[in-house]
């Protein structure tokens, strides 16, 4: 509503959301490499930080925590399934490049959810010449999760910059403000 009192800071849906999405990943790493457990498998350590290197919660979290932040600082007209699909389709992809579904959660082969060979303890054969052979499929994906990145980072300043607008040069008018949005929108569209 325009007469609600004028939120200027996002910091606290961003964090909240980081919280949030840093507790789910930290369970879910920690329940799959657990199960993990049998006396010959080796490399434990290695693939709970494989598992950790993508950022996939944190970006789906910080991206659903900017769209709310449009929404509820901007005041945006923004669906629930607009603020929700970003971040789902990048943990699909996620899930489909190489995670394992729901039914499968209990891994007894934690190497096959992240797309590597099974590491071997071999004196001659060092670790990495083991995960080089698959490193262009993952420079795709971190690339694509650098735009994310960059997607994020930009829209934290515009969301800022235009919730600073909102209570400083539309102060009293937030109807201009509104219409100032919608005239943006457009522009962006055509």
């Amino acid at each position: 509503s325009i007469d609600a009192p004028q939120v200027v800071n996002i910091n606290c849906y961003i964090t909240q959301m980081l919280a949030a999405s840093l507790g789910l990943k930290l369970f879910d790493v920690s329940r799959r490499i657990l199960m993990y457990t049998k006396e010959t498998d080796d490399y434990k350590r290695i693939y709970a930080v494989c598992r950790g290197t993508f950022p996939i919660h944190e970006l789906c979290g910080t991206m659903t925590a900017l769209l709310l932040a449009r929404r509820d600082v901007i005041g945006a007209n923004l669906p629930q399934w607009k603020i929700l699909a970003p971040a789902v389709f990048i943990h699909a992809m996620a899930n489909f490049r190489g995670m394992k579904p729901i039914f499968k959660w209990n891994s007894s082969t934690p190497w096959s959810e992240m797309q590597l060979n099974q590491l071997k303890k071999e004196d001659n054969d060092f670790i990495w010449k083991q995960l080089l052979p698959k490193t262009y499929s993952k420079l795709v994906w971190l690339t694509i999760l650098c735009r994310v990145f960059g997607f994020c980072i930009k829209n934290y300043y515009l969301i800022g910059r235009q919730a600073m607008k909102r209570t400083t040069t539309y102060s009293g008018n937030l109807h201009a403000f509104n219409a100032q949005l919608q005239t943006d929108a457009m522009l962006k569209r055509g």
